[in-house]
């Protein structure tokens, strides 16, 4: 966690630890152990999210369950003895030597990683942006989530609890699986939110810069809930930096870019990756990599001629990349020497042209016509990309970028053409059977 944010530590201490080698039966039962669980170990501190973290971790260190956890009320200000801190745990296991290992486990993660964080500069102001890697049977079990999932453990005061779930959720994909409303025994406030790591630790960075934001603007109505995109390695009291990247639908700006967000044309324009536009680059990328595998197939088939076209229709897709990120027009192009409406037209009338009528594609005509088939089927997913990322708000009228979405038309259209070409000799090499056309059939069965 001390990779997601740059701020003062606040770190619990471990006041007591205990280990009971062979408890009551009496005891066992209140504490609703089973028959095999014989042993137990006990620990206090004085920070209750910092050792139910460390709690978890301990289960992931040797086979011992967490049987009891609890917060005290009014926090470790107020404790009832020296020992007693703001919270107990409860280990459980067959063996003592068991319980040892667990309790070693998490001692250490009290003392190395969990910890709660100051967002003001008089360190008065205590929250727990933690991000828990995978975690281990207690979480998972009150989280109701899988063994070694990620979770985002996200707890500070009131108000700034309420704040900074906002940001976290607004920032990332994750799911909010508990919510603590405030007050909490201890008079705070969060949620745990599960995700895919990344996720997570987005959530968790957005979380803490809005708790920063509120340390240091408490009574400004006017900011933004998702705290502006402060920066989470800025010093509390300090200046509050404007962060290098800007999210395109918030405003927000961040000073680290978050994986699950990229760029739609540069820094200052950050969207989610399943952004439409985002979505139809990736769709050209495939169909970049089928018209690559059809090159491949053709070269292999002595089919020159064919090689150079499927070079030129390659290179009008990268060209169609080019437009789509920098928003320029695409020049005037032509396919197979023709002309957008020409390409249209010979398409349709495959049969005057090359004596190929509507056709369905067989294995006997091997693996260029697979290849161009396969190509043809990702133009037009491509074009559908195209026209939900330029989508107007007019169902009736032309997407934003009509130039885009007609050459990738027309490229599904060319590479049906050329698929004809193939099939009926016209490229290099000897003449290829047509294969199924439309209205044949396949060969009767010859039974068992």
């Amino acid at each position: 966690m001390s990779l997601l944010v740059d701020l003062p530590p606040l770190k619990p201490e471990v006041l007591s630890t205990r280990v009971i080698s062979r408890v009551d039966a009496q005891l066992a039962a209140k504490l609703g152990l089973t028959p095999e669980q014989t042993s137990v170990g006990i620990i206090t501190a004085t920070i209750d999210d910092a050792l139910y973290v460390a709690l978890d971790e301990g289960t992931k260190a040797a086979p011992a369950a967490v049987v009891y956890a609890r917060s005290f009320y009014a926090g470790s200000a107020h404790a009832s003895g020296p020992l007693s801190g703001e919270v107990i745990g409860i280990y459980a296991a067959a063996d003592p030597d068991i319980i040892h290992v667990a309790l070693a486990a998490c001692v250490r993660t009290l003392e190395q990683s969990a910890w709660f964080y100051a967002a003001d500069a008089a360190g008065r102001l205590g929250f727990f942006p933690h991000v828990v890697a995978a975690t281990g049977s207690y979480l998972s079990r009150e989280a109701g989530i899988p063994p070694g999932s990620p979770l985002a453990y996200l707890i500070a005061p009131p108000a700034e609890s309420l704040v900074g779930l906002a940001a976290a959720l607004k920032a990332a994909p994750v799911e909010l699986k508990k919510w603590f409303g405030p007050p909490s025994e201890t008079n705070y406030g969060g949620g745990w939110l599960a995700g895919d790591l990344p996720s997570c630790q987005a959530a968790a960075r957005a979380f803490a810069a809005a708790v920063v934001d509120v340390a240091r603007h408490p009574r400004d109505a006017r900011r933004d809930a998702r705290a502006a995109g402060d920066s989470l390695g800025a010093r509390p009291g300090g200046p509050a930096p404007a962060g290098k990247y800007r999210v395109l639908a918030t405003g927000e700006r961040l000073a680290a870019k978050p994986e699950h967000l990229t760029h739609l044309v540069d820094d200052e324009s950050l969207v989610p990756k399943t952004h439409p536009r985002i979505v139809l680059r990736g769709k050209l990328d495939t169909l970049q990599g089928a018209l690559l595998e059809a090159q491949v197939e053709a070269n292999a088939a002595a089919a020159g001629t064919l090689v150079g076209e499927l070079g030129e229709l390659l290179e009008l897709t990268r060209k169609a990349v080019g437009a789509e990120v920098t928003g320029r027009p695409l020049d005037e192009w032509k396919m197979l020497g023709l002309s957008p409406d020409a390409i249209r037209h010979v398409s349709h009338h495959t049969f005057e042209y090359y004596g190929v009528p509507f056709m369905y594609p067989s294995v006997r005509q091997g693996p260029v016509v697979a290849r161009l088939y396969s190509a043809r089927a990702l133009a037009r997913e491509a074009e559908l990309a195209a026209l939900t990322a330029f989508a107007a708000a007019d169902p009736t009228a032309q997407p934003a970028r009509n130039d885009v979405v007609l050459l990738l038309n027309r490229l599904s259209n060319a590479l049906y053409i050329m698929t004809c070409k193939f099939v009926s000799g016209r490229y290099d090499g000897d003449h290829r059977p047509t294969g199924p056309v439309k209205g044949w059939k396949p060969p009767a069965s010859r039974g068992s």
